[in-house]
């Protein structure tokens, strides 16, 4: 029997055993089968309640964050790749002389904890990008060709992964505002001054999520205007509901002085093209003001939230040796990532002298440290290394660029008539 010849009353049994399953895959980290069943699932609610219901959203974020943890999974495992053969070009390599810094850079110390730390020598290794080869090269150009075609396609594969999850996510954007648009409609203004209702809270809460995985994704394909503008509206939501030693607070605050300081360093462009690395950049000195600010709200936060906890245990209001150690761990851990943050913020006060200036672009790129240098006028493949190297560890405050992805996946427009024209994507068939 299909779909159409199936009961409203069939469908739904249907719908909630395929939401149930999807969900259940999510929690043991599925996430290719959950995509699956939540695409299914997405189809049976869409004829039951119309493609632009405002009661399809909550599942549309749920299938819109499995697409992206799918689109995350096989970006770790390409960019581990990438990072491998960078590894082994490392062994092989000569480096041109005084080509690149040996210092770690801001970015690199900020999001190198927390899990196991590495000393700051074992960070202060010359990365590979910069790295060019001597010898039988064209020997070895055909099996690089097909190589790279295999990479390309991977990336391709993977940048539709993350342009299918920025489109669920933006259908489920616009009907959670549309949604909220609502309930204030039907809201007097006396009701308006009481505190928020948990279903509206839960709306809030996922939008705010939403803004954040989108920004995520714009970071992925390198968009860094477009995650910057995300996560100043997830950022504003946030700051309304939680409380500000919340950890999601100083996480968004930091990821948002990320995604400045990445959107501060363009190169100059010719003819619409970007120029190649020997060509000057530019530095907007505003945003890496802005992005000072943030990380210092973000350190801010993690120290009001490990006072907090250090009162908590001084005055006993945690029971259980097993309590107490979890709790002094964790407040060594945060202060362990707010070391990292101070540093990364001294480096972000640091004004990129003479960056302007392509006579002294090698004492320019050191003043910017790491990977800021590192990105422009790269490869693709030497992009997505680096990216992964950088933001490696990340995971306790965020989780960060893996490597570059889609240039395609775009901000729909808010009005009627182009949400009308949204489908939702489809994952691909397993592989046999």
């Amino acid at each position: 029997m299909s779909a159409s010849e199936e009961t409203p009353e069939q469908l739904q049994a249907r719908l909630t055993d395929l939401t149930t399953h999807a969900a259940a895959k999510d929690a043991v980290k599925d996430h290719n089968g959950a995509a699956e069943l939540y695409s299914q699932a997405t189809e049976i609610q869409a004829e039951l309640n119309g493609e632009m219901s405002l009661e399809n959203v909550g599942l549309l974020y749920a299938y819109g964050k499995s697409l992206f943890n799918v689109a995350v999974s096989k970006s770790d495992v390409l960019g581990s790749k990438v990072t491998g053969d960078a590894s082994q070009s490392e062994t092989t390599a000569t480096k041109p002389s005084g080509a690149e810094s040996t210092k770690s850079g801001p970015i690199k110390s900020a999001v190198s904890g927390p899990g196991p730390k590495t000393s700051l020598d074992s960070e202060q290794k010359p990365k590979g990008p910069l790295f060019q080869f001597t010898g039988d090269e064209n020997f070895e150009d055909s099996d690089e060709d097909e190589e790279n075609e295999d990479k390309a396609g991977e990336e391709e594969e993977e940048d539709d992964d993350f342009a299918n999850a920025f489109e669920v996510l933006d259908l489920a954007r616009i009907l959670s505002l549309r949604k909220l648009e609502e309930i204030e409609e039907n809201t007097t203004g006396k009701e308006k001054a009481v505190e928020i209702d948990p279903a509206t809270k839960q709306i809030k809460e996922r939008l705010a999520d939403i803004y954040d995985l989108q920004a995520e994704i714009s970071l992925e394909g390198e968009r860094f205007d477009n995650a910057v503008s995300d996560l100043r509206a997830a950022l504003e939501i946030k700051e309304v509901l939680l409380p500000f030693e919340d950890a999601s607070i100083a996480e968004c605050h930091y990821k948002l002085s990320l995604a400045l300081e990445f959107a501060s360093v363009t190169q100059e462009e010719n003819d619409g093209e970007q120029q190649e690395e020997n060509k000057p950049v530019v530095v907007n000195e505003e945003m890496r003001k802005e992005a000072a600010k943030h990380m210092e709200t973000a350190i801010e936060s993690c120290k009001v939230r490990t006072t907090q906890e250090e009162q908590k245990l001084a005055n006993g209001e945690i029971d259980g040796e097993d309590k107490i150690n979890a709790a002094k761990r964790k407040i060594a851990n945060v202060k362990e990532i707010v070391k990292d943050m101070e540093q990364r913020l001294l480096d972000l006060h640091r004004p990129p002298v003479s960056i302007n200036d392509p006579a002294q672009e090698a004492d320019a790129m050191d003043a910017l440290n790491g990977i800021l240098g590192q990105i422009i006028g790269k490869s693709s493949e030497e992009k997505k290394a680096a990216l992964e190297d950088v933001t490696k560890g990340a995971t306790d405050l965020s989780s960060l660029v893996r490597k570059k992805a889609p240039s395609s996946a775009k901000r729909q427009h808010d009005s009627t008539e182009e949400a009308e024209t949204s489908k939702r994507a489809k994952t691909e068939e397993p592989n046999e």
